[in-house]
């Protein structure tokens, strides 16, 4: 086949392809959504109103503000226009994109006898936001995860919203955003949220449901229910889950729990075969929400000598691929389209799991992996940490309030398998072991359901591991080293056997780069052909393994990789087409055209070879354990 002819075909394919996935599982109907609402869960209810201010904004930029901490409501003019959410550095591979400071405005209208917060689904790296020329307050949790202010009390009519985000790395301002491998992007890249409710009155803000199971088989949820305010009181709190239930429930600092609540008998289990998803309003007299979450229990059973990860008490072989947030044009803020074709693409390919690398990740990506029944593995910002970060007071304060932000947004995902915080950090140092301790105590006192890991790159060498529920090893064997994949993957699985009997392991990331348009029958390194022998051997080892639960491989599309490796500029290419293709690359750099190539489809969604040979292996897979009792639960 021609150039020309590979490109129409491999893009049309693709979208076919995400069309008909769609017939077949429709994703986030949008029936369940009011427009001018957020088009996630939780829904609001009665009182409780969530409105979007997605839209127009007024914008200004400036790449030479000096001081973002102390910078004023009018430190930028808002002369220009641009749309929220969007990523305001969105380049593609091989340019930079800008980074400064950038100045959002528009009105809102606050009505008499309403109280109000703002949510910011993702305001990066530093936010911060005034209204009226009144500071609200500011985030340094890092730019990924929903952050919340609440407006001043009493205020309404007609009023001035001002938000700075500030995308460049900085220790002050944006202590979480550390480095790696990949573009940090910026800008007001989520939605942003009004939440109301009436004044003096509180509504249920969140509900969030932690299901197990007693010795008989039942199932139950105990659910941690927040208000409005942060009120100390004791508040009827009504749970309509096929019937209608009320329950006094002490609130400290708007905090409470209603304890052993019973799943009806009509209630199904959410699992990867059959995703069932429920319902269920939680409110005050004054309002509430509607969450959607799922019956579903993480564990471990000993199959043999191995430990191995379970879900409602059956084996499971988890095998998908590390997926950033990034695609052409729009960013970190991709549109539901977008969305709808990388969840296809992923259920082409057989897809039972997937990393979210390297941040908390978007709630309507989370949405959809429920609905698919893909396990999903959600990690705190934080590559490339270093030891200083750890014992720094300040960075770990930021680094704590981006875990609660994180697990309080994402805990009634029922795909969530595990929390995982710190890419590739110093876990070869005991020094740093007790950061790794207050990450994983912090998690486990908001959600006791989950694994607990962190991806290590020191793999044997690692000293931290009592921390961690669930042992996950980066290792690139065929790629960055000689080492044959089988072997040292079963090297390394034996190891944490014999080392950590009672913890399952995944491989959280393995792989091998490979240049689209180098589609040649050599097998050299970059060429496709390589890529596909080093991917297969990795994914048949941790297939074939039975002391390896897991393996998500590195990764699913090529990607724009950090500013460092944008020294590089782009690739030569042809004029005139698109997608982009290339007519020469420099693969004597680290980085070719300032992308990481190691996907199984390109930056554009087209897919490889290694795509099919790995998918035919996915969706042909079946796993011979399949015993639903015994084991350890979470």
């Amino acid at each position: 086949e021609t150039l020309e002819e590979k490109v129409f075909f491999n893009r049309e394919e693709n979208i076919m392809n995400t069309l008909l996935f769609l017939l077949v599982f429709p994703l986030n109907a949008t029936a369940y959504f009011i427009p001018g609402t957020p088009t996630w869960y939780p829904l609001y209810k009665d009182g409780h109103k969530g409105e979007l201010l997605d839209g127009k904004w007024k914008f200004g930029f400036d790449e030479d503000l000096i001081d973002a901490i102390n910078a004023d409501f009018n430190a930028v003019p808002t002369t220009n226009e641009t749309f929220v959410p969007s990523t305001v550095d969105a380049a593609p591979p091989g340019y930079y994109g800008k980074r400064g400071a950038s100045y959002y405005s528009r009105t809102v209208n606050l009505c008499v006898n309403k109280s109000y917060s703002l949510q910011f689904m993702g305001c990066a790296f530093y936010c911060k936001a005034w209204l009226d020329g009144e500071l609200l307050g500011e985030n340094l949790a890092g730019g990924y995860a929903p952050w919340t202010v609440p407006l001043p009390s009493g205020v309404s009519g007609n009023k001035s919203l001002i938000v700075l985000a500030d995308n460049r790395f900085n220790d002050t301002t944006a202590p979480l955003h550390t480095g790696g491998d990949f573009w940090h992007y910026g800008g007001l890249v989520r939605s942003v949220v009004l939440k109301s409710w009436p004044s003096g009155e509180a509504c249920i803000s969140r509900a969030l449901f932690f299901p197990y199971q007693d010795e008989h088989g039942v199932w139950y949820v105990n659910v941690n229910v927040s208000l409005t305010e942060p009120l100390d009181t004791i508040t009827t709190v009504y749970l309509d889950w096929d019937t209608l239930t009320s329950y006094a429930v002490i609130f400290e600092d708007g905090y409470g729990v209603i304890s052993h609540v019973e799943a009806p008998a009509s209630a199904k289990v959410w699992s990867i075969d059959d995703p069932q998803l429920i319902i269920v309003s939680v409110f005050t007299k004054s309002g509430g929400v509607s969450e959607r979450f799922g019956l579903r229990i993480w564990g471990t059973k000993k199959v043999g000598n191995a430990t191995r990860l379970t879900l409602n008490g059956q084996v499971l072989k988890l095998h998908g691929w590390n997926h950033h947030t990034q695609w052409p044009h729009t960013g970190m803020s991709p549109t539901e389209p977008q969305l709808d074709e990388d969840i296809g693409l992923l259920a082409r390919a057989g897809t039972n799991y997937v990393r979210g690398a390297h941040y908390p990740q978007d709630q309507r990506w989370l949405d959809r992996l429920d609905e698919l029944g893909v396990a999903m593995w959600e990690e705190a910002l934080g590559p490339e940490v270093k030891k200083s970060n750890i014992q720094d007071p300040y960075f770990m304060q930021a680094q704590i309030q981006q875990i609660d932000q994180m697990v309080n947004a994402s805990a009634n995902h029922p795909s969530i398998m595990a929390f995982g915080y710190f890419n590739e950090g110093p876990s070869t140092d005991a020094d740093a072991c007790p950061g790794y301790e207050a990450c994983t105590n912090r998690i486990q006192a908001l959600d006791p359901t989950r694994f607990i890991t962190w991806a290590s790159n020191k793999k044997d060498k690692d000293v931290c591991y009592q921390f961690a529920t669930l042992i996950s090893f980066n290792n690139y064997p065929g790629w960055y080293t000689s080492e044959n994949p089988t072997d040292s993957w079963n090297d390394y699985a034996s190891w944490v056997n014999s080392n950590y009997p009672d913890k399952p392991f995944v491989i959280s990331e393995t792989g091998a780069g490979g240049i689209y348009e180098w589609n040649n029958y050599t097998s050299v390194k970059w060429s496709l052909n390589y890529q596909t022998q080093v991917i297969l051997e990795d994914v048949q080892v941790a297939l074939k393994n039975s002391m390896i639960s897991g393996i998500t491989l590195w990764h699913f599309f090529d990607f724009k990789g950090n500013d460092d490796a944008q020294a590089y500029g782009p690739c030569d290419y042809l004029p005139d087409y698109y997608p982009p293709v290339c007519t020469y690359i420099n693969s004597t750099q680290k980085r070719p055209g300032g992308e990481n190539h190691k996907g199984v489809i390109d930056y554009w969604r087209r897919p490889k070879p290694s795509f099919d040979a790995v998918a035919t292996i996915y969706r042909n897979w079946s796993s011979p354990l399949s015993s639903k009792v015994g084991g350890k639960l979470f």
